[in-house]
């Protein structure tokens, strides 16, 4: 009788523990997501749908997993990869794009980006992303099909880059900082003064590439580059026009080209002349890319006529991309100008590295150092010391892929100029903030 009133009491006791979970679970079941557990369920059909080309299917499969707060990486994969199949190549950019945000060191969807962004007429894009995913070491037929894309934005595609900025700079006209200067052994004091605060202004550029239609080896090529301050009176205009042909060396190239160039400052005529230009294209390795390029330009200045010259110059830049989220660019250049008056021909050797690197978020960061020296020919006529000049550059820039507007993506960049020379008429620094808007991601 005992054993029968135990065993009544602890099925008693089970029956309220078992109402008590129940009860529990009727509670806290709506708040666990129905779809957790049927998300490679879910995954699964999408990906036959794809495979089946049932678009329309795999749209609707997919749209619990896209109205996620932070929607799974497959999903916004297979639906960038059902837009970009049907021809909504901004829907692909933008899945794409989402999903690089959050992990920049993803290889398919760089690819797939990159074929986005060629569909889309933004090859100069396409072109970035495609020699970033050389550096994943690809599998040798993807990396093939990878040069064939290079090598047809580069050559074959018209392509335009510009940027748009508004800039913040303590000495635009890089006036020096020295009170007087020595003439003759006498000390003359200037009239110069650096402005008392930040000078506002805009700056513009273009680099356009335009391959004739019948003949792509054939083209031309044009840059232009203006900056607007108030009262116009540092106001700058620079352009280049230049037509050229290209000749295709299996995964190298050499570029010909010839054009003029012309120059006006304050809104009058500075300098023009003409240019002879030779670039080569070599491609050493998946990682690493060189491009070697000799030029020769006349200047001719409409007041200003002892500097009326010629200029050789040498350059060499070596791009280094050693995983797809980041990326070295090292260069070296050397410039030999000979004016009318020696006083103002000069040899001018320079280095300049940068290192970019994109993180989670859609953050890309950049870092830049230059530098470089002149020594001029012979002394100054009115100073009697003959000029060296030492300059070096430092600049960090910063943009986001989150924040497109136009296909075009803000960016912020700051600067620090200082140049030290053996005439205190020539010394100076500068800082200076751009922020605008640019193309070339």
């Amino acid at each position: 009788m005992r054993g029968v009133f135990i065993c009544a009491f602890y099925r008693m006791k089970y029956l309220r523990h078992l109402s008590f979970l129940c009860l529990l679970s009727s509670v806290l079941c709506p708040l666990i997501p129905a779809h957790a557990d049927s998300t490679p369920h879910t995954l699964a059909t999408a990906t036959a749908q794809l495979q089946a080309r049932d678009y329309a299917a795999v749209q609707s499969t997919l749209a619990p997993l896209l109205a996620m707060p932070e929607p799974h990486l497959e999903a916004l994969f297979l639906d960038g990869m059902r837009a970009l199949e049907t021809g909504d190549t901004a829907a692909a950019i933008t899945r794409f794009r989402a999903m690089l945000t959050r992990d920049p060191k993803l290889i398919r969807p760089r690819l797939e980006l990159a074929r986005a962004l060629v569909l889309s007429g933004d090859r100069q894009a396409a072109r970035y992303h495609y020699e970033q995913v050389l550096g994943a070491g690809l599998p040798e037929p993807v990396a093939r099909n990878v040069y064939r894309q290079l090598s047809g934005i580069r050559e074959r595609e018209p392509s335009l880059r510009m940027t748009l900025e508004l800039t913040s700079d303590s000495n635009p006209a890089q006036v020096t900082a020295a009170k007087s200067v020595m003439i003759g052994g006498r000390p003359y004091t200037l009239n110069t003064t650096t402005p008392d605060g930040a000078v506002y202004g805009l700056r513009a550029t273009a680099d356009a590439h335009l391959p004739l239609p019948s003949d792509p080896r054939w083209y031309a090529r044009f840059y232009g580059e203006a900056t607007e301050y108030p009262r116009s009176h540092l106001d700058a205009l620079y352009g280049q026009v230049s037509a050229g042909k290209r000749f295709a060396l299996g995964q190298h190239s050499v570029a010909l080209e010839t054009g003029g160039h012309r120059t006006t400052y304050q809104g009058n005529a500075q300098s023009e002349g003409g240019l002879l230009r030779a670039t080569r294209f070599y491609r050493l390795s998946p990682q690493w890319a060189l491009t070697a390029e000799a030029q020769a330009k006349t200047y001719r200045y409409a007041r200003l006529r002892y500097l009326n010259g010629k200029n050789y110059s040498l350059g060499l830049t070596a791009v280094y991309v050693p995983q797809p989220s980041q990326r070295w660019e090292l260069g070296a250049g050397l410039s030999d100008y000979t004016a009318a008056e020696a006083a103002y021909s000069y040899i001018q050797p320079s280095m300049t590295a940068r290192f970019a690197q994109e993180w989670p978020g859609g953050w890309i960061t950049g870092g830049r150092l230059s530098v470089q020296t002149a020594r001029y020919a012979a002394p100054d006529v009115f100073f009697g010391v003959t000029r060296r000049d030492k300059e070096a550059r430092a600049e960090f820039d910063v943009k986001n892929r989150k924040l497109n507007w136009w296909s075009f993506t803000p960016q912020a960049v700051i600067g620090y100029v200082k140049r030290d020379s053996s005439l205190a008429l020539y010394q100076f620094d500068r800082f200076y903030i751009r922020i605008g808007l640019t193309r070339e991601f």
